[in-house]
């Protein structure tokens, strides 16, 4: 996946300016920055539509897909107790990265959180018209979002 390419540039900031900028450069600084920005949520926009892309395969494709609707029918018809007893179940959250409170991967990103909350909006209007409230631990959340800053920080290329 291509990089985000940032300039450094330290006139656009108080913390980090070593004197005053002009004001041609601190606009360079200003724009640099926001385009910067820019690069980055395109960047994880992108990663955000491949993981939809991905989401839920283990209902879609063969051999998951079967599986799937034979103990969804066997829990209809009364047939098994717990549908998340059944064996397609902790397949899907094996393979799945959005069942964060089943099983969470330890690379867990606010993409995986994203998807989490959309899953259960989607799911909850379509299937009975309201959403369950979703849940999700602190610690997920926080390890979500160190594990989201390290991915940009990996996705930057520094040029000078």
């Amino acid at each position: 996946m291509e990089k985000v390419t940032i300039k450094r540039n330290p006139l656009g900031d108080t913390r980090t300016a070593t004197r005053v900028p002009t004001f041609v450069e601190f606009e360079t600084a200003n724009r640099g920055h926001v385009e910067h920005v820019r690069s980055m949520m395109w960047h994880i926009a992108d990663d955000i539509k491949r993981q939809g892309r991905e989401h839920d395969n283990t209902k879609i494709n063969e051999p998951n897909r079967s599986l799937f609707y034979r103990e969804l029918c066997a829990k209809i018809e009364g047939k098994i107790d717990s549908f998340t007893d059944g064996e397609w179940y902790p397949i899907h959250c094996q393979r799945e990265r959005h069942h964060l409170n089943d099983r969470c991967p330890d690379d867990v990103n606010l993409i995986d959180v994203l998807e989490m909350i959309c899953d259960c909006v989607c799911a909850g209007m379509a299937r009975k018209g309201n959403v369950y409230p979703v849940t999700i631990s602190s610690e997920i959340r926080q390890k979500a979002v160190e594990n989201t800053t390290n991915m940009c920080i990996e996705a930057v290329e520094m040029i000078e």
